[in-house]
């Protein structure tokens, strides 16, 4: 078939087959938008410590109370985990999730989500450090402004900054720790950067490294 011009035109069942290829694609693109990579650290530890969980054995957590997990790998959280016998080795299990099910994660006796998400592939991450403050209105809290001076003393960029809570259940007694931290988006590249600062990576509940044992030790009476 060709058109006035002579230019061969294409026929109306292509046209069809192509809109429909076309949609399937689109419609790929907005389930991915539709999902959330979550983690959590493996259980292996360096110098050959620790027991590391297999994928399926942890997704368990998951598919238990109806999180269909899409896909699933092992990957390393790189420029985080310090250098020594017994901390963890930074592989963690990582999974993809409907967002919607993001709410519905599981949390250990300490209220804390088992999972977190999955924020290493962005061009930005979020770094914080606590800001002084302590329970009994005791210690001197750090402002934002004041303490982003440090990052950019050292040339780090700040996209956006925010007072966070550290998402652990601290002691309630005068002078502990309000858990309150100044948080700043940066560029993923300046990360090594903030962390020579004392920086950490904030992820909301896992500054504190645990494994699977010291999630189920009752606590202290």
């Amino acid at each position: 078939m060709t058109d006035k011009g002579g230019v061969k035109a294409m026929p109306t069942w292509r046209l069809l087959t192509l809109a429909a290829v076309l949609t399937g694609v689109m419609t790929g693109t907005v389930f991915s938008a539709d999902t959330v990579k979550i983690f959590r650290y493996d259980g292996s530890l360096q110098c050959g410590m620790g027991q590391a969980v297999p994928l399926d054995e942890m997704a368990k957590e998951l598919t238990a109370i109806n999180i269909k997990v899409l896909s699933s790998e092992k990957r390393v959280v790189s420029g985080f985990i310090i250098a020594l016998c017994g901390a963890p080795t930074g592989i963690a299990n990582v999974y993809e999730i409907a967002k919607d099910d993001l709410p519905r994660i599981p949390a250990d006796q300490q209220g804390v989500k088992r999972f977190q998400p999955w924020v290493f592939d962005g061009p930005s991450i979020e770094v914080a450090k606590y800001d002084g403050s302590l329970q009994c209105e005791m210690g001197r809290p750090v402002s934002l402004d004041e303490m982003e001076k440090e990052l950019r003393a050292a040339n780090i960029a700040v996209q956006a900054k925010a007072k966070k809570a550290d998402g652990i259940r601290h002691p309630q007694m005068c002078g502990a720790s309000t858990g309150t931290m100044n948080v700043y988006r940066i560029n993923r590249a300046e990360l090594e950067k903030a962390r020579v600062l004392g920086f950490v990576l904030y992820i909301e509940g896992i500054l504190i490294a645990r494994d699977r044992r010291a999630s189920n030790v009752a606590p202290r009476p």
